[in-house]
């Protein structure tokens, strides 16, 4: 494991240290659109809409779900995470058009001690000036107790793995619509993808609504133990909220360097929902859950090089749902992205189909 990391900084090095150096003669070649041609102030926003760009990305994602509880006192917590799951892929950027396609690769194993995980998962949005619309979902199955010493003393150095449920599942919808109000001088599309470049620094207050789907799954108890006096809710082994929530946070992204081609991007969008749904307790039945109040986070940070033909960056994203914030037992589901990549745009293509013309493409 260790190795490979090393290899992967390595290139990441060398892959740099070429984008540096070809950096001049770059600006040769590529014909850059300034951003005013799509409603920027002049000399904010590069733009490469019209270069078809091939990114090579390295993607590893896990989920995790914790509960919190309070019970006679006594402070209880359950942290079931996932094993880290690695994917390698190619994504393909031209105009609005945008793909991206990553599998697991054969050489890659992960910890056995963290048990096997299952997943699939789909997603897409759209990235205009103003608006951003972002959804996802997430299927996992397979979770480890990450603090499996707190609930089974020795029960690691005498089995050699931690304590696993391949019976846990969760399922995540998350849908989010924002209005970026600095539109004039921040990129959304140079934070995310690339397909822009900062010039300038800026930053923006976005502002919108999401929606997130989440629910939870388990043949059993979550209490990896029998005869534990804990908290009423330990037998729950089902529940599935809708929440509809209103959200307000900021972006930024700041170009470094004289040619202002290194740049770092942070998001945070925090915001309050209202949840309903249903909740199974095991040996009782099914209860209704409405009128809950719930938490939901979007963060995101990531840094890299944009040139003019070549770049690479890595980026880290976070989304949170915590459940019912006004219940003394909540319940959060959170799933966490890593992205590393590294991509070339190939210089403007000439379109003479009257087919692709209308699709500006």
């Amino acid at each position: 494991m260790q190795k490979r990391v090393v290899v992967k900084l390595l290139g990441c090095f060398l892959f740099l240290a070429l984008v540096r150096t070809n950096a001049n003669a770059q600006k040769k070649t590529m014909k850059l659109q300034d951003g005013s041609l799509y409603g920027y102030d002049s000399g904010y926003v590069i733009s490469f809409r019209d270069n078809l760009i091939i990114t090579v990305v390295n993607e590893t994602k896990s989920s995790y779900m914790l509960a919190n509880f309070n019970y006679k006192n006594n402070a209880y917590s359950l942290d079931y995470q996932t094993n880290t799951l690695n994917t390698w892929g190619l994504g393909f950027d031209y105009k609005w058009l945008t793909f991206e396609y990553t599998k697991r690769m054969p050489w890659y194993t992960p910890d056995a001690t963290m048990g096997e995980v299952k997943n699939s998962g789909f997603g897409f949005g759209l990235t205009g000036r103003r608006l951003a619309f972002r959804n996802f979902f997430e299927n996992t199955k397979g979770y480890y107790l990450a603090n499996t010493d707190s609930w089974l003393k020795d029960y690691k150095e005498q089995n050699g793995t931690y304590y696993i449920r391949p019976d846990i599942g969760t399922y995540t919808y998350f849908a989010s619509l924002n209005y970026v109000f600095n539109n004039k001088h921040f990129s959304n599309n140079a934070s995310l993808w690339q397909l822009e470049r900062q010039q300038k620094r800026a930053f923006t207050v976005v502002a919108g609504l999401t929606y997130v789907y989440s629910s939870f799954s388990a043949d059993s108890s979550i209490i990896p133990t029998t005869g534990v006096d804990t908290f009423p809710r330990s037998n729950n082994t089902y529940f599935a909220l809708n929440s509809v929530g209103l959200n307000c946070g900021f972006l930024g992204t700041i170009p470094i360097g004289k040619q202002k081609k290194w740049f770092i991007t942070m998001a945070f969008e925090p915001g309050l929902s209202r949840q309903w749904g249903q909740v199974t307790v095991e040996n009782v039945g099914v209860a209704k859950a409405q009128k809950l109040v719930g938490f939901q986070s979007e963060f995101r940070f990531g840094f890299g090089y944009n040139g003019d033909k070549w770049y690479i960056g890595s980026v880290v994203k976070t989304y949170a749902n915590l459940n019912a914030i006004d219940h003394p037992d909540p319940m959060s589901i959170t799933h966490r992205f890593g992205r590393l990549y590294f991509g070339y745009r190939f210089n403007e293509i000439k379109v003479n189909s009257p087919f692709l013309k209308k699709l500006r493409l």
